[in-house]
C-alpha cells in the first residue's frame, strides 16, 4: 500500500470518528469512503484517485479544509477532494447536487470517483430499505425520485467511462433501488413489519 493511501485512510478515520451513516444510523461513516476507496483500486493502481477516493467526504462533512488535504498530500490529491466536494452554502438539495456534477464533468477520472461512490450509497440504501422499509427515504434531504434521478444523471453521464462490469454493477444496483418498494411489500406479506 502506498504511502499516501496509507495517510488517507488515517486522516479520513480521524476526521469520521463518531459519524454515522444516516441509511440506518449505526453504521460507523468511515466504512463507506473505505468502501468507495477499495472499490476503485479494483480499476486503477493510481495513489492520487485512491486517495481521493478515501478523503472524498471530507471536506464536505468534517472540519479538514482544502488547505490541510493540500499541505498533507499535495496539490492533485487536494484538487480531486475538492472536486468531489459539494458547496454546503447552496441550500437547495438539486441545484447544489448539479452544480457540483457539473463541476465534475470537467473531470471523467474524478467522476468515476463520484459514481463509485453512488454505487455505494444506493446498495447501502437498497440494504436499509430491505432491512427498515421505505420510511427510510424520509431520512434524507431529499426525495425518492429526486435522489433515483440524481442517480440516473450520474448514469447518463460517465456510462461511457465506466469499465463495463462497473458499469453492470451500478446498472443493477440502480435497478434494485427503483423496485426496493416490491421487496418490502412482499416482506410485509409474509408477517414482516416496517
Amino acid at each position: 500500500m502506498k504511502n499516501s493511501i496509507q495517510k488517507a485512510i488515517l486522516m479520513a478515520m480521524k476526521a469520521h470518528d463518531g459519524q454515522i451513516r444516516k441509511g440506518d444510523g449505526k453504521t460507523p461513516y468511515i466504512l463507506h469512503p473505505l468502501e468507495v476507496g477499495i472499490t476503485i483500486s479494483y480499476y486503477t493502481s493510481s495513489e492520487v484517485l485512491i486517495s481521493a477516493a478515501i478523503l472524498h467526504d471530507v471536506i464536505e462533512d468534517t472540519d479538514i479544509d482544502a488547505v490541510e488535504i493540500e499541505r498533507e498530500f499535495g496539490e492533485e490529491i487536494s484538487t480531486a477532494v475538492e472536486l468531489l466536494t459539494e458547496d454546503k452554502n447552496i441550500k437547495d438539495w438539486a441545484e447544489r447536487k448539479a452544480k457540483n456534477l457539473n463541476r465534475l464533468s470537467q473531470n471523467k477520472a474524478i467522476y468515476v470517483i463520484k459514481a463509485i461512490d453512488s454505487l455505494v450509497n444506493m446498495r447501502e440504501l437498497f440494504s436499509a430499505v430491505e432491512d427498515y422499509g421505505e420510511s427510510v427515504w424520509k431520512k434524507f434531504n431529499a426525495s425518492k425520485e429526486l435522489k433515483m434521478a440524481y442517480f440516473e444523471r450520474i448514469l447518463e453521464d460517465v456510462k461511457s467511462d465506466l469499465p463495463a462490469d462497473l458499469l453492470e454493477k451500478y446498472v443493477s444496483a440502480l435497478k434494485d433501488l427503483q423496485y426496493s418498494h416490491l421487496i418490502w411489500h412482499k416482506r410485509e406479506e409474509i408477517g414482516f413489519k416496517e
